[in-house]
């Protein structure tokens, strides 16, 4: 059974979702959306920028999970394959709140790209890493040299993959999902091998 806090984030993260703005909707219709009194949305939050911001934090923890679940396969190519499925997901639901939380006006007294900095911070670290010990699962296979990456290297793979997963996201590419991470896969190595 759903709390009231989860009927609130629930709401407002649906809001969100379709594009509307958090602060321009009134305290009464989110409560009567979220089926609770709107007394209760103060039992909860001291304002209601607190609330936008705390419904953004929850929303970047439940990509998180998503984002950091342990890997269920470990070869090279199917652990890329799954992390890759994974960030598509994540990209495709987060879509409309990124852009909310990126291209949020200057003049807003409420930045929550400021607010959430370090929470993202920390998931893009902890992609990275996870990234790095995919990418050793094909030094140990002897699908990459025995070396480290070069920094320029590692750059040329996160635009490729981000490239190529935003336009699959924006239906501008031609291809399906498997073909799609067969293409960054093969990509991958020879940009990797190439710079050996």
């Amino acid at each position: 059974m759903l709390t009231a806090k989860d009927k609130l984030f629930q709401t407002l993260v649906d809001y969100v979702k379709r594009g509307e703005d958090l602060g321009q909707i009134a305290l009464s219709r989110i409560a009567r959306d979220a089926e609770i009194g709107k007394s209760t949305v103060y039992e909860y939050f001291s304002s209601k920028n607190e609330m936008i911001v705390e419904t953004y934090r929850y929303l970047l923890k439940h990509y998180e999970s998503i984002l950091l679940q342990d890997l269920h396969v470990m070869d090279f190519k199917g652990a890329l394959y799954e992390e890759l499925r994974r960030t598509m997901l994540v990209m495709k639901d987060a879509r409309s709140v990124m852009e909310v939380i990126m291209n949020q006006p200057h003049h807003q007294s409420l930045r929550i790209d400021l607010k959430l900095k370090p929470e993202i911070q920390a998931i893009q670290e902890a992609m990275e890493k996870r990234f790095a010990n995919i990418m050793y699962l094909g030094v140990v296979e002897g699908i990459f040299p025995m070396r480290e990456f070069k920094k320029t290297t590692t750059y040329v793979i996160r635009a490729l993959i981000t490239g190529l997963m935003f336009q699959f996201i924006n239906d501008e590419l031609d291809l399906s999902e498997d073909e799609l991470l067969n293409l960054i896969f093969e990509e991958i190595v020879r940009v990797v091998q190439a710079s050996a």
